[in-house]
């Protein structure tokens, strides 16, 4: 995200139509740089449109207001936490938590991911629909990757924990959660990949220790 569009992605007159999901991750890119640079009071749909490489009608087909692509931009940032991946099955319970985990954290941590969050808490005071998107991004995303994985388990006896959605937010904030609002607060970097993946085995040891039957 807010990464400078391709050229190539672009379309030029005359090409074939673009497929409707692409059109809506470029115009969210682009939503991600104007919205960071400009924030989202002053932000303008004509920039986005601009940015995008598109008009400003194809824009307001997919998103009638400012504040519809300002959710759909909360939506790219959190969707990590919710990937459906093959390492939502792995069998191994300590590979699947670890790559679940650092999958979500690489995305999370990212100073792109960060300065949407921040944005978000600048900006709720002033424009209290960003609050509530972003609350509704939330539920209408449903379970975690890491929820669904906890909640398998626990219900195959393997797990003694009572709530999923709990385990799966105190396993997550062991990883995110300190290093998350330092960045928050600008006070430090977003670590590189071998230190998350060493935090995320950390804390996957860390839980199952005291989660596991024996």
């Amino acid at each position: 995200m807010a990464q400078d569009l391709a050229p190539a992605e672009r379309r030029k007159p005359g090409r074939d139509p673009m497929p409707e999901a692409l059109r809506a991750r470029l115009l969210c890119e682009a939503a991600a740089q104007v919205f960071l640079r400009d924030g989202y009071a002053a932000a303008r749909m004509d920039d986005v449109a601009r940015a995008a490489g598109m008009s400003k009608r194809t824009l307001y087909q997919l998103y009638p207001s400012k504040a519809a692509l300002f959710e759909a931009t909360i939506s790219d940032a959190v969707a990590p936490l919710h990937l459906d991946t093959e390492l939502e099955r792995d069998p191994d319970l300590r590979q699947a938590l670890n790559g679940i985990l650092l999958a979500a954290a690489q995305q999370l941590l990212s100073p792109t991911q960060t300065a949407i969050f921040r944005l978000v808490i600048a900006e709720g005071q002033r424009s209290p629909e960003l609050a509530e998107a972003f609350h509704r991004v939330k539920l209408s995303r449903g379970p975690s990757a890491l929820q669904r994985r906890l909640a398998a388990e626990i219900e195959a006896g393997r797990l003694k924990l009572a709530d999923p959605e709990r385990a799966a937010h105190m396993l997550f904030g062991m990883v995110c959660g300190a290093k998350h609002m330092m960045m928050l607060l600008g006070v430090c970097e977003a670590p590189d990949a071998a230190a998350l993946s060493a935090m995320a085995e950390e804390a996957v040891e860390v839980f199952l220790a005291g989660a596991l039957h024996r």
